[in-house]
Formats: structure tokens, sequence, C-alpha cells
């Protein structure tokens, strides 16, 4: 007589993993909107636009570079997975590009209006040339892992608001 087991919770907690793993893409834009919500409501002040700004750049490219570059360099396997993309050489020169595009982005915050600019551009450039490359995997590969798809919203919209915020309130 054959038994059967209990059902596994396998497929639970993969989903929950692919959950915290798609989130992980969008903690910078989380963090952005929680600052600025406890911020506004704490009273903004007449210089609330150039603050704005100062906050997404801090956030969403500053922050948000920091945790990308060390997910990509100390966790790839991981992060690839949460992709769809094979494990390459490629996580460690896209680690090092969040990382270091973080890290100026949280000096940011210290220099003028135009250093931020300078972020931001720099930044816009390459997530929008990111999501070109999801786009191809999505319509080349089939594939529509958590990370490949849910980026996009970082890849083309965060650009478009840090573009739109900085030249109508910096």
């Amino acid at each position: 007589m054959r038994t059967t087991s209990a059902p596994t919770d396998q497929p639970t907690s993969r989903a929950k993993r692919s959950l915290a793993g798609g989130i992980l893409p969008l903690i910078g834009t989380i963090l952005f909107v929680i600052v600025t919500i406890l911020q506004f409501a704490g009273g903004a002040g007449e210089h609330w636009g150039p603050q704005l700004v100062t906050n997404a750049v801090t956030y969403m490219i500053g922050w948000a570079g920091v945790g990308a570059g060390i997910s990509h360099l100390f966790f790839s396997n991981k992060v690839t997975k949460t992709i769809g993309f094979e494990k390459s050489p490629y996580q460690l020169e896209l680690g090092f590009a969040d990382l270091s595009m973080g890290i100026v982005a949280l000096m940011a915050a210290s220099y003028s209006t135009e250093f931020a600019l300078s972020v931001i551009l720099v930044s816009s450039f390459y997530r929008f040339g990111c999501g070109i490359g999801h786009i191809r995997s999505m319509i080349k590969d089939h594939n529509f892992a958590v990370n490949n798809t849910l980026i996009l919203f970082t890849n083309f919209l965060v650009p478009a608001f840090l573009i739109f915020a900085y030249y109508n309130w910096a």
C-alpha cells in the first residue's frame, strides 16, 4: 500500500521568496515615499520642492543603488534567479555600477543642485538602457521573472519622475 504525505509548503515559501525579491528593486522608492510622507506630515515648509528632489536622489538613486550593488556583488546567485538570467560575470560589473551611482547620489545632498542633476541623468540613462534589455529579454526569451518585469517601474517611471521633479522643483 502506497502512502501519501501531506503537501509541502514549498510553493508558499517559493512565492514568499519571489515576493521579497520583487520588492527589492522598489526599496528606494518605498523609502522615498515613507520619508516624504513623514516630512510633509511634519510640515514641508516653503522649500519643499528642493527637499523633495534631494529625498528622491538620496533614496531612489542613492540607497537603491547601494542596495542593488550589494545584492549583485554578494548575493548574485539569488539575484540572477529572480531576474530569470543565467549567472554571468556581468553581475560583478553591474554591482559596481549600481554601488558607484548609489554612493555618488548619497553625496549629492551635500553639493549643488547641478551635481544632483548630473546624478539624475547618469542614473536615468543607465536605467533606461537596462529597461530596454529587460524588455528585449521578455520578447526574445519570454522571460517574465519577477525582477525582469517589476524592475521596469524603476527603469522608466523613476527616471521620468526624477527629471520632472528636478526641472519643476529643484
